[in-house]
């Protein structure tokens, strides 16, 4: 995937900060040191529900394992949190070298998750983070700052919909409750329309990640209390979810056209960026979720062979860009994956007490959604 001005499209603000050296002493504790065994086998548990958007997380995690000559099994949490305390324990007592894991309820795996770092099976967490302190990285975008930059699109669509109205009635519909990226999704995009006076969020629905959940909910809320100017969605199959619910009441109007009812929400897709392209979603805020897994085994990679030594992760506060980090470049899918490291900067934040790999941000619109660098591009 190649963009010649990716650099200018990337930078989407945010303070800079001083470029320090990946190596070093950590204040997240040191390690054995003196190398260890090789990175061979990786046991990986993952929610899969969410359609194209899981897709290529965990397609991207196979691939790299593939280039990388790495045995990776896949388990699909299949949305219970005490099977996913299940497959943890399985592959920390199963030979596994490493444990990957996007988290599906924060709280629920960390004892879990620490018995197999006691017993010196590393735990990385991808997309969707751990209660855990003693994990050596996560990785992933700031999902609360997802929220406020959904909020601020929100805003400035609304500014342009409906210039002359006294208030703007909005609708929330967010991810399961308990898991902490649905919350701090939320959260942004509560905190940005509490400053704003014209802004009622008349209600916040449970929309569970899921299409038919969110379609079914918002449509119920609308037969039974009117139409909204506005709805924030928590991730792509909500949106989705949404977007039906409004073409079955015949409000589904394109931006511009009387009726329209602003929409913005996390995540592109497949479906999400054509509906972009036509003005029936005012934006998304996309991820490079084909990066997150990748740059973990990266880490995870060189945390094991350095005998799981802490001094080879990124040092809290630090900026790592790709003249640091190299996912090379590799074809899949009919493309040169990872050919453009959309993910930088990576700013090092520390969150949950272990430090937090914090990756960039994407707003798709009408300008840019049919880019290559988009997921939803590649994998549609």
């Amino acid at each position: 995937m190649v963009v010649n001005n990716r650099r200018r499209l990337l930078k989407m603000g945010g303070a800079a900060l001083t470029t320090l050296p990946i190596a070093g002493c950590s204040s997240f504790g040191g390690g054995s040191g003196g190398g260890g065994k090789k990175l061979k086998k990786v046991g990986m548990t993952a929610y899969v529900r969410g359609g194209a958007w899981i897709t290529a997380y965990i397609e991207a995690a196979k691939f790299y394992a593939k280039d990388l000559g790495i045995e990776l099994e896949v388990r699909p949490n299949q949305q219970s949190a005490s099977k996913q305390v299940q497959d943890i324990r399985d592959f920390a007592n199963g030979g596994y070298d490493a444990i990957l894991i996007g988290v599906w309820s924060t709280g629920a795996a960390k004892s879990a998750i620490n018995q197999a770092m006691d017993r010196g099976t590393p735990v990385f967490a991808t997309n969707a983070d751990t209660a855990s302190e003693k994990i050596p990285l996560y990785v992933g975008f700031s999902n609360y700052d997802g929220g406020k930059s959904s909020a601020e699109q929100m805003l400035k669509a609304l500014k342009e919909q409906y210039p002359n109205k006294d208030k703007w009635r909005v609708l929330n519909v967010r991810g399961v409750q308990g898991n902490q990226s649905a919350n701090q999704r939320s959260q942004g995009f509560l905190d940005v329309m509490k400053k704003e006076s014209k802004v009622e969020v008349v209600t916040t629905l449970n929309g569970e990640y899921a299409r038919d959940v969110a379609q079914s909910k918002v449509q119920q809320w609308i037969n039974s209390n009117g139409r909204v100017d506005g709805i924030y969605s928590g991730n792509l199959s909500m949106g989705l979810g949404v977007v039906q619910a409004l073409r079955n009441q015949d409000m589904l109007v394109p931006k511009g056209k009387e009726g329209h009812v602003v929409l913005t929400q996390m995540d592109g897709s497949p479906e999400v960026n054509p509906l972009v392209g036509k003005g029936m979603i005012d934006a998304a805020v996309d991820q490079p979720n084909y990066f997150y897994n990748p740059i973990a085994m990266y880490y995870m990679k060189k945390y094991v062979e350095a005998g799981n030594d802490q001094s080879v992760i990124p040092k809290v506060d630090s900026e790592v860009t790709s003249d640091d980090l190299n996912i090379k470049a590799s074809k899949h899918k009919s493309v040169q994956m990872w050919s453009e490291p959309i993910w930088e900067p990576g700013i090092i934040r520390e969150q949950n007490g272990h430090p937090w790999f914090r990756t960039n941000s994407i707003v798709i619109t009408q300008k840019n959604y049919d880019q290559p660098y988009l997921w939803g591009n590649v994998w549609g």
